[in-house]
């Protein structure tokens, strides 16, 4: 009765996961993905504020909006950033220009130009970079698995994925490098949950070819499930606290992980457990094939 039990709620889960998806697919669609300058291109200046005002507070006190301010990690640091198509691009005057609207002090520290053509390029390279380590994880996962193991592992992998970036879309999160990076972050962790029950379920599929694939699947999950919530708690409570502490320059990349965990410990559950038996996976397949040589009469 537990295992069948368990079954129904594995399923349960994927139809949840089939609607979270479309929803994530229909915020990208709606809200889209908003670039960061590190893929459109302008310019980042760090000044020194001395002010206990917050970004929103500040951010509100310049006219239409030209430029936008977030806190650094560091207090009293600020980070500005205006877009590629700026008409003032001479960082003296961007100063001075804030300090006249904030009506405050302001320090230059740093400028960066970012080009158009290189912040085109770091998109593609982003780009590039979650479609090689895609491919590789898929390549890994067909050499060490059987076929429905690794593609119920890749739809894992697509699953999070997509879930991830429709809430990126949905908060506005400024997509940035941070954030690719956690995007790569999340592929992985992604995957180590969909290998560690995959493991387990080749284990009693060999040592157990009389049982169902829905009960010795059952049987996989509820091996690791103690596992997988240990690691995913103490995994939630390290970003949660960088989420919470980590200031608006690491909210992208926080924000990102936690949803990307989030996703990959229900995923390895109600997708990479569910779609290998919808794609026919019989214990059989992971039985010894007898050699040919005692076949030969």
């Amino acid at each position: 009765m537990l295992f069948r039990t368990l079954t129904q709620l594995r399923y349960f889960g994927l139809g949840c996961s089939l609607l979270l998806v479309t929803a994530s697919i229909l915020s990208i669609s709606h809200y889209g993905l908003k670039l960061g300058i590190d893929f459109t291109g302008g310019i980042i200046i760090d000044v020194s504020i001395q002010t206990l005002a917050t970004a929103a507070e500040l951010q509100a006190q310049l006219s239409s909006s030209w430029a936008t301010i977030t806190a650094d990690a560091a207090q009293g640091i600020w980070q500005l950033a205006l877009p590629a198509k700026s008409t003032i691009t001479d960082p003296q005057q961007i100063i001075s220009l804030l300090a006249q609207q904030l009506n405050l002090p302001v320090n230059l520290l740093q400028a960066t130009v970012i080009g158009p053509q290189v912040g085109e390029e770091l998109y593609h390279q982003g780009g590039l970079a979650l479609l090689v380590a895609s491919l590789s994880i898929m390549l890994y996962l067909t050499i060490r698995f059987e076929w429905r193991l690794s593609l119920a592992a890749i739809a894992s992998l697509i699953h999070d994925t997509i879930i991830t970036l429709g809430l990126l879309a949905f908060l506005e999160v400024e997509m940035d490098l941070n954030v690719v990076a956690g995007l790569l972050a999340v592929i992985g962790y992604s995957l180590n949950d969909s290998i560690v029950i995959a493991d387990r379920l080749r284990d009693v599929l060999r040592a157990k070819p009389d049982t169902n694939i829905f009960t010795s699947t059952d049987i996989a999950v509820s091996a690791t499930f103690t596992r997988t919530l240990i690691t995913a708690g103490t995994t939630l409570f390290t970003i949660g606290c960088l989420l919470l502490l980590g200031g608006e320059a690491l909210y992208g990349f926080s924000i990102t992980l936690f949803a990307g965990v989030v996703t990959g410990t229900w995923s390895s559950v109600t997708i990479a457990s569910t779609v290998q038996e919808l794609l026919g996976l019989h214990p059989q397949h992971y039985q010894p094939k007898p050699d040919l040589i005692d076949e030969l009469p």
